[in-house]
């Protein structure tokens, strides 16, 4: 799924922050589970503008992490082609989370993850 955080920078200047490839993701928690938030690793300066600015994001319905070959240490095993397997069915809640201090969490709302649907 994908989405936009807007920012509205009323301080009247722009905001310098470092980051790499993205300020803000967006991932699906539900009380069982609480993926780890990852962050690449690399200095690229961004610009947060005066005034309204869009951010896009991905929410993926899968893990965030998985072990290649099988499962280990409480991760999923991957797919055979190497991505993430997906979530089970359920109701999750999507959170904003944020590289700095930029803006302030909006709270987070539900989405129902069903199985996907083959053709």
């Amino acid at each position: 799924m994908s989405g936009y955080v807007v920012v509205q920078n009323n301080i009247g200047r722009a905001i310098r922050v470092s980051g790499c490839v993205n300020l803000f993701q967006v991932l699906l928690t539900s009380s069982t589970y609480r993926p780890p938030v990852a962050w690449f690793t690399c200095l690229q300066r961004f610009t947060v503008p005066v005034g309204e600015s869009r951010y896009p994001v991905t929410v993926w319905a899968s893990y965030s992490q998985c072990s290649q070959g099988g499962p280990q240490h409480g991760l999923k095993a991957c797919r055979p082609d190497g991505r993430m397997p997906p979530l089970p069915p359920g109701t999750y809640h999507a959170k904003l989370f944020q590289l700095h201090k930029l803006v302030r969490i909006p709270p987070a709302f539900t989405v129902r993850v069903t199985p996907a649907m083959l053709t």
